[in-house]
């Protein structure tokens, strides 16, 4: 039986929170989805700190959808502490964002991002690259082991 994967998507756009929820329902591979809604939740969760530092369900992921343009801590940053933080540097991270913008680029991939993607403005488009970004990290990569 294949492993359940871990998605955490870093995201506070409802609107892109259930297209990614759905994208997933309706694929085959086992994913649990972790839903964090700005940039700060995101290194509490990752840290098991703030409001995640007794959380019994916490998992490390095997994989994080970021975005960059998140309240109180921006995706940039949220992904300079991913790649600071012992047991997080290999974790792979998908910045997923609406900036088609150079200088944004260039600052994820010099931070350490591992793709980025513009989010589609059309529905159907969305759930494809959702559904191709799941087929190629999840089912055809090999990812780094995980720990708890």
């Amino acid at each position: 039986m294949r492993p359940v994967h871990a998605i955490l998507l870093v995201e506070d756009n409802p609107a892109d929170i259930k297209i990614t929820e759905r994208a997933l329902r309706e694929s085959a591979l086992p994913v649990e989805l972790i839903v964090v809604r700005d940039g700060q939740e995101a290194v509490e969760y990752l840290t098991r700190s703030g409001m995640h530092a007794s959380n019994a369900a916490w998992r490390r992921p095997d994989l994080i959808l970021l975005d960059l343009n998140l309240p109180r801590l921006s995706g940039q940053e949220v992904l300079r502490r991913i790649r600071a933080t012992p047991g997080l540097q290999t974790v792979p991270v998908i910045v997923l964002t609406t900036s088609r913008r150079e200088e944004d680029v260039q600052a994820v991939y010099a931070a350490g991002g591992n793709t980025y993607i513009e989010k589609p403005g059309d529905f159907d488009r969305f759930i494809d690259v959702l559904r191709t970004i799941q087929r190629y990290w999840l089912d055809t990569a090999l990812l780094p082991p995980t720990g708890k």
